[in-house]
């Protein structure tokens, strides 16, 4: 029986890169930097001669997500378009969209849309927007309505 998520990754091309985007410009907590390899690894990801670091990002609410350097064997570039298969995004909850938005602006991170406000479905009253982080990852900025009830796995309005 599945319990819960105890994280998901992200492959990177330069960690030292994508932590320092994701510890210093978004303000999370970030793990120190660790190595990896060995036969048990190997095994387990189906590749030989493994050498990776791995770094982990923990949220506010101890979310966790990890970001992997795959040293050996060197990964290659793939089209990161939110349409493509297997392709993922990340979902950040702010308490203030706009005033998040405006500070990474200054600081030249690339957005996709300004903060936009969810009119209907599920996520109805939501304000949301997607920015490109590090190597193309797609992380999307979510601030909740107010003074309504929300699912808390899915955030979905509940209608009473």
């Amino acid at each position: 029986m599945i319990t819960g998520i105890q994280h998901f990754g992200f492959t990177v091309s330069n960690l030292e890169d994508t932590v320092h985007f994701f510890r210093d410009v978004l303000g999370l907590e970030a793990t120190p930097i660790r190595e990896a390899k060995g036969e048990r690894l190997e095994r387990m990801v189906g590749m030989s001669g493994l050498l990776m670091k791995a770094c982990d990002i923990i949220t506010p609410d101890n979310g966790d997500f990890e970001l992997i350097e795959y040293v050996v064997p060197k990964g290659k570039k793939i089209d990161l378009k939110t349409c493509n298969i297997g392709v993922a995004h990340v979902a950040l909850l702010v308490d203030n969209i706009e005033k998040m938005h405006d500070k990474l602006k200054t600081k030249g991170i690339e957005f996709i849309s300004p903060p936009l406000l969810v009119e209907a479905g599920g996520h109805k009253g939501w304000r949301a927007c997607y920015l490109k982080g590090p190597d193309g990852i797609t992380i999307e900025l979510m601030e909740a309505p107010k003074g309504v009830r929300l699912h808390p796995a899915t955030g979905f309005v509940i209608d009473e």
